[in-house]
């Protein structure tokens, strides 16, 4: 069953990126390199996506759309240069026991954005 699997260094920036604002809700993406196209795995191969980096975004209000944008341009861009692509998301809400995520994102989600 294909998994994922996280460096220290992106574990460690979303823990420590939660801990810098214990009160406040944070987000950010995390990134992965760059795969060449390969045949697929039979079932049961163990194949995983391996998160590489996180790129913290925004602690407080995460709905701010304008900056989203950029942010994501400038962080595709960056990817882009360095053979890494955006592989996914991360958020931490303000009260510890919320699980709700944003539904904001809903729609970039089905536009392929994020």
């Amino acid at each position: 069953m294909p998994g994922v699997k996280l460096t220290t260094q992106a574990y460690c920036k979303m823990v420590l990126h939660g801990a810098k604002y214990p009160h406040c809700a944070v987000n950010g993406l995390l990134v992965a390199e760059r795969q060449r196209p390969r045949k697929e795995h039979p079932p049961g191969a163990g194949s995983h996506t391996l998160f590489v980096d996180c790129i913290p975004l925004f602690h407080g209000t995460l709905a701010l759309t304008p900056m989203l944008e950029v942010a994501l341009t400038l962080i595709d861009s960056w990817c882009k240069d360095n053979s890494y692509v955006i592989a996914g998301y991360y958020q931490a809400n303000e009260r510890v026991k919320d699980a709700r995520g944003f539904l904001w994102l809903q729609p970039a989600r089905s536009q392929g954005t994020a």
